[in-house]
């Protein structure tokens, strides 16, 4: 059974995914991910933790 991509839902948070974010094997998620899920996850991934409270000026 095909699957209408209305029907896909973010494997995180279960809001309606309208672009497939595919998720880094290392993040160990099934399935896709919404943009604001990707954005975050990249975020958690690739910017150190001393790094995360640094404000642009």
């Amino acid at each position: 059974m095909l699957m209408d991509k209305n029907d896909l839902k973010c494997a995180l948070c279960g809001n309606t995914v309208t672009f497939r974010y595919k998720s880094m094997e290392e993040w160990n998620i099934s399935g896709y991910l919404c943009s604001i899920c990707y954005e975050k996850k990249l975020t958690d991934f690739y910017i150190s933790p001393d790094r995360k409270d640094v404000v642009k000026r």
